[in-house]
């Protein structure tokens, strides 16, 4: 009887082959995995929007401020999560770094994760033009304080974003320029997560993505980011025309903007009409 055996040529081919498939399909599960993450990250934030927006309603239908000098200074996140009731909806499944610091930016619940999402304080640093004013701080006259926007100045509730996606640490935020200020925070826009597809929670409780793009600017020597489109930089003005009410306008570190003067929809404007070089 006749032997059959694979040549050494044959079994170099089925290797080769198996090889060649690999390639091309682990690829694709990676992918799925992050579109799986990706998913499961927007519905953390449908679920914590939809409890942000009862707080907003049981309290004065104001929107909480960033961090408070009530409730022992505790944060945005801190405030709304009597309606979250669970710690696991403000961690992003593409973010797992970790701190051993201890304090308000810490919640104990989290065992020393950090979270995933920060808040809508302004455009930029201390702009004034997202959900938290500034305002005298009648307890001491050299300070201020920041409270949250009342709906009623919010001129679109379903357009202005509330928190998202962000790599800030510890403040949380989702100024341009503070979201990037994580030792995680990705350096150009493929390395973002979610394949540069941020998610956000909006003032009303619904959630969606938001494409998004990191760079620099040439006066700056640091990496920002923003909205791949300007309609879309407008959904951080709670109201377009709205003219800052903060003492201090940022702006002062080499960014494209500000007066005192520039309403939100200008200071969008300018940030997107200035020498702004992505990193692909």
């Amino acid at each position: 009887m006749k032997k059959c055996a694979f040549t050494l040529i044959e079994l170099l081919v089925v290797i080769a082959i198996i090889a060649i498939l690999a390639a091309i399909l682990f690829p694709v599960f990676a992918q799925a995995r992050e579109k799986a993450r990706a998913i499961s990250c927007l519905s953390n934030l449908k679920q914590s929007g939809l409890a942000y927006a009862m707080y907003v309603q049981d309290y004065d239908e104001t929107t909480p401020l960033q961090k408070s000098k009530a409730n022992g200074g505790q944060y945005w996140f801190v405030l709304i999560q009597p309606y979250v009731k669970s710690w696991n909806l403000l961690l992003c499944p593409d973010r797992s770094l970790t701190t051993s610091r201890t304090g308000n930016s810490y919640p104990v619940e989290l065992k020393g994760r950090l979270l995933g999402y920060g808040y809508n304080d302004g455009w930029i640093s201390d702009s004034g033009y997202g959900l938290t004013s500034q305002v005298p701080d009648p307890n001491n006259a050299s300070s201020t304080i920041r409270p949250g926007k009342a709906i009623a100045s919010i001129q679109f509730p379903s357009d202005c974003v509330a928190f998202g996606d962000t790599n800030d640490t510890p403040g949380y935020s989702i100024g341009m320029d503070n979201m990037l200020g994580g030792s995680d925070a990705p350096t150009s826009t493929k390395s973002m997560r979610h394949n540069a597809n941020y998610n956000f929670a909006f003032v009303d409780g619904h959630a969606k993505v938001i494409k998004m793009q990191v760079g620099n600017y040439v006066s700056i020597n640091y990496l920002v980011t923003r909205p791949a489109s300007e309609k879309d930089g407008l959904k951080w003005c709670y109201d377009p025309s709205a003219i800052s009410d903060y003492a201090q306008i940022g702006g002062s570190d080499g960014y494209p903007v500000f007066s005192a003067t520039a309403s939100c929809q200008d200071a969008v404007h300018d940030y997107y009409a200035g020498s702004f070089v992505e990193i692909p």
